[in-house]
């Protein structure tokens, strides 16, 4: 079931919780992520190529990166962490058809890396395809504990598709969980609501 991305803005809004939580460390240690290229020179980085080109794309010479992790992507064996790199570069830009297919390729060639069921997921998830993003996310959370954030976007999910009782049960997995006290508060209000709505005293 595809839910119309108008319907599923609504149902997310412009919460910072949702920002806050799309803004956190969501990929385990086995699959680290590079992350602040942009803030690291590029002789403290090290020699991996792909950590090279991710970091010359958030520097100075974006195109340069992207070229040159295209390159390592299009070699014969493809180096699955550049495809993995163009995915997400690929969101970044709005090309999601090319996301989707770079996400496809890694979990063809690649099915135990965990971080692309995790960005097809999410990507799944700005689409409106709700229930692939909540089977998406599902996944993720079996293979690997650290995708524990998965919990809330499923259940934001469930909640977009109008299954409350079900939403309403991931949020309370979830809580404990919740990687600070802000954000289990604002989880704490989401169930108050949620257990209002379900019983019949909510507007």
């Amino acid at each position: 079931m595809k839910v119309s991305r108008s319907t599923w803005v609504l149902a997310a809004g412009a919460s910072v919780l949702v920002a806050g939580i799309l803004l956190m460390p969501r990929t385990p240690a086995s699959a680290e992520q590079v992350h602040d290229h942009d803030h690291v020179a590029l002789e403290d980085i090290g020699t991996d190529p792909v950590d090279l080109a991710v970091a010359k794309v958030n520097g100075e010479n974006p195109m340069t990166g992207i070229l040159e992790l295209r390159e390592m992507a299009d070699a014969t064996p493809p180096n699955m962490d550049a495809v993995l790199w163009l995915g997400r570069f690929s969101v970044q830009s709005g090309q999601l058809e090319k996301a989707r297919e770079r996400f496809e390729q890694v979990i063809a060639a690649a099915p135990d890396r965990v971080e692309a069921y995790w960005e097809r997921a999410m990507l799944d998830m700005e689409e409106g395809f709700l229930e692939d993003a909540v089977q998406g996310f599902d996944l993720c959370i079996s293979a690997d504990e650290l995708y524990v954030n998965g919990r809330f976007f499923k259940a934001r999910c469930l909640e977009a598709m109008d299954q409350g009782a079900l939403a309403l049960t991931e949020y309370k997995s979830y809580l404990p969980v919740a990687p600070d006290t802000a954000v289990a508060r604002s989880v704490e209000g989401i169930i108050e609501r949620l257990e209002s709505e379900l019983s019949g005293s909510g507007n």
